[in-house]
C-alpha cells in the first residue's frame, strides 16, 4: 500500500523520481515505527504521540512532515500537521516587536517572532480527551507575510473519549534548540549582526525567548527527529532554491508571487538564522533522538 501512497505523493509534489527510493528506505520505516509509538502511547492514554523534526531551511521539513501524514493517514492514523512556522505573528505584531525592543524583530524566524502561546494552547487542545468541538490547525502565509484567516485553517474534529488526532507531526528549523551562553553571544557572527546588532540587543532578547516558553514547548516531544545539513553553507543554497521553487508554485498569481524573496534577499534573511543554525547543527546530533544525515543535494545518506 505504501508504494501507492508514495507515488502519489512524488505526483502531487512534483518530486524528482529518485525519492521513492529515499522515501522507501527512510521513511517506511520511520512511519512504522511511528505506528508502533502511537500504540503504545494509546496502551497508556497517553495519546497523542508528538514528533517534533527540526532542521535548517531547505533540509526538507516540511516534505518530510508530509510524507509521514500521508502514509500514517493511509494507515487509518489521525495526524496533526505543524510548523513552528505556523505560529508567527502578524506582521502588525513584529512591527510592535521591532519599535519596543529591535528593528530586526519585524523579520519573522527567530525565537520571539512566534506566538508560542498559540502553540502551547493547540498542542493542549490536541491533547484533550474530552475536547467536545472541532481542533483548528494555525497556518501562515508566506507569501504575504501574515498568519492565514483562522476560517482558512485546516480543523480536526473532536471525537468521543478520545483526543482530536493520534499523532502530531511538529516541525522547526529551530525545535529542540537550548538558549546560548553569554560568552557565545558576545561576538556578532555575520555581518547582519555587526552592522545591525552591535551592542547585541537582538540576539540577547531572541536568546532570552528561547530560554523561556520554547523549552515548554520543546519539551512536549516526544521525540526529537534532526535533518542535519552538511554546514551551514549548504543553507543558503537551499534556501534560494525553496524559494524558486515557492515562486514557480505562484507564478498563476502575480500578486503573491511579488512578495517572493530575490537572491539577495534571500542572503540576508537566512543571516538572521545563522546563529542558531550552527548552534543546532553543533548541539542537536547529541540531543536528538535520530539523526538523519544529509548530503549537499538534500538527501539522506544516514541514520543514527
Amino acid at each position: 500500500m505504501h508504494t501507492h501512497v508514495i507515488q502519489r505523493f512524488i505526483d502531487s509534489h512534483a518530486l524528482p523520481h529518485h525519492f521513492a527510493d529515499d522515501a522507501e528506505r527512510w521513511f517506511v520505516p520511520l512511519s512504522d515505527e511511528l505506528m508502533a509509538a502511537f500504540g503504545r502511547s494509546n496502551t497508556m492514554g497517553k495519546s497523542p504521540f508528538v514528533l517534533g523534526i527540526s532542521g535548517c531551511q531547505g533540509s526538507g521539513k516540511s516534505t518530510a512532515c508530509e510524507l509521514l501524514e500521508s502514509l500514517l493517514s493511509a494507515q487509518g492514523l489521525v495526524v496533526a500537521r505543524l510548523s513552528l512556522d505556523d505560529f508567527y505573528f502578524s506582521q502588525q505584531r513584529r512591527r510592535v516587536l521591532a519599535q519596543a525592543v529591535h528593528p530586526l524583530f519585524a523579520t519573522r524566524g527567530v525565537p520571539g517572532t512566534h506566538d508560542i502561546d498559540l502553540a502551547l494552547t493547540t498542542l493542549a487542545a490536541l491533547r484533550d480527551n474530552d475536547r467536545s468541538d472541532i481542533t483548528a490547525l494555525p497556518r501562515f502565509d508566506k507569501t504575504t507575510d501574515n498568519p492565514l484567516p483562522r476560517e482558512e485553517w485546516p480543523m480536526l474534529s473532536a471525537r468521543h473519549n478520545r483526543p482530536p488526532a493520534d499523532i502530531v507531526l511538529l516541525e522547526g528549523w529551530c525545535l529542540g534548540a537550548t538558549p546560548q551562553s553569554e560568552c557565545e553571544l558576545a561576538g556578532a557572527c555575520n555581518s547582519l549582526e555587526r552592522e545591525e546588532d552591535p551592542e547585541g540587543l537582538w540576539r540577547g532578547f531572541v536568546n532570552k525567548q528561547l530560554a523561556g516558553d520554547y523549552q515548554i514547548l520543546f519539551s512536549q516531544l516526544d521525540r526529537l527527529i534532526f535533518l542535519a545539513a552538511p554546514s551551514f553553507n549548504s543553507v543558503l543554497t537551499w534556501r534560494i532554491r525553496q524559494e524558486s521553487r515557492l515562486r514557480a508554485r505562484e507564478l498563476h498569481s502575480a500578486p503573491l508571487a511579488s512578495e517572493l524573496m530575490n537572491e539577495a534577499q534571500v542572503e540576508r534573511f537566512v543571516q538572521h538564522f545563522e546563529r542558531l543554525t550552527k548552534h543546532c547543527l553543533a548541539l542537536l546530533p547529541s540531543i536528538a533522538d535520530t539523526v538523519f544525515e544529509l548530503d549537499t543535494n538534500q538527501r539522506i545518506i544516514d541514520r543514527r
